[in-house]
């Protein structure tokens, strides 16, 4: 009878344990998950499917050729072309538009009169269509009767030829990036939010200046959000495709096409949609590898 009691307990243990599944949770990130599997990750296995095939859309999947259209990317001079442009194109908006949007937000975090009217003034441009703020600029750049050029003959400067240039094409187009933060300036906004006001005051009664105030307490505090927004502004980068397809065409002398351009006319214009997959997959890797050291760079930091 003692060791029937004695086990008794635990049984009462074992038979009350219950595995609790949060049933709420899988409820809400079930329909976001199904979209991210279907739109994207059966994309993407679509594409490295295809690139082993001279495929066929009207008899798919078509000859199965293994390693060839990877063979044919590593001998077309079409393909390092624009592998050259993509990164060119890739340190570009790097230099120019990266660090824009995080100046803007902290500068607009020292404003203190009409501070959500400025906010949503600033937003408003955000709801007019990307394409046509590209065929505006396009207008702009014209060397004929563009604007641009109009206003620099004042001051004795032009005409140029702006996106008919091999050599300014490219910043011409990432120009305009500029004054397009939007989303991200609040993103970084609201970051800035979350600063203690007692830091940055305890760090003026110290004698700290505005920069070192930025390097000592805001950039620190900024860190991780720039590292998840350099994250997307990598894949935002390589994944561009409407503004060189409007502005240029991926001309002039193919100065402007990128490995997103090569991917619509393989598929869309040559039929060549076996080669277009292979280039998606290697898209795929670069960006995945960029991705994954800048993330090992973030943790050790």
């Amino acid at each position: 009878m003692k060791t029937v009691t004695r086990q008794q307990p635990q049984l009462q243990t074992r038979a009350g344990f219950r595995v609790r599944i949060p049933w709420t949770s899988i409820l809400f990130l079930t329909p976001a998950v199904l979209a991210f599997l279907l739109f994207k990750y059966y994309p993407l296995f679509q594409a490295i499917y295809m690139s082993f095939f001279d495929y066929k859309v009207i008899n798919p999947p078509g000859k199965f050729v293994w390693l060839d259209n990877y063979a044919y990317l590593i001998h077309s001079t079409e393909f390092w072309n624009a592998f050259f442009n993509t990164f060119t194109f890739f340190f570009i908006y790097f230099i120019l538009t990266f660090w824009v949007p995080i100046v803007q937000a902290i500068l607009l975090n020292e404003v203190r009169y009409a501070n959500k009217t400025i906010r949503v003034l600033y937003l408003l441009p955000t709801a007019v269509p990307s394409i046509a703020g590209y065929l505006l600029w396009k207008w702009l750049y014209n060397p004929d009767y563009g604007l641009l050029n109009y206003l620099l003959h004042f001051i004795g400067l032009g005409p140029y030829g702006w996106l008919n240039d091999p050599h300014m094409a490219k910043w011409a187009i990432v120009f305009p990036g500029i004054f397009g933060a939007g989303m991200s300036m609040l993103i970084y906004y609201s970051a800035l939010q979350g600063i203690p006001n007692e830091n940055i005051e305890a760090a003026k009664i110290d004698g700290a200046g505005p920069w070192r105030r930025m390097s000592a307490i805001v950039f620190p505090s900024l860190r991780f959000v720039i590292g998840i927004q350099f994250i997307a502004f990598i894949s935002g980068v390589f994944l561009t495709f409407d503004p060189m397809y409007i502005m240029t065409g991926g001309g002039p002398a193919n100065s402007t096409r990128t490995l997103s351009m090569l991917v619509f006319n393989s598929s869309f214009k040559e039929l060549r949609f076996g080669v277009a997959g292979a280039i998606s997959f290697v898209m795929f890797i670069i960006i995945a590898v960029i991705t994954f050291i800048q993330i090992k760079v973030s943790n050790k930091e």
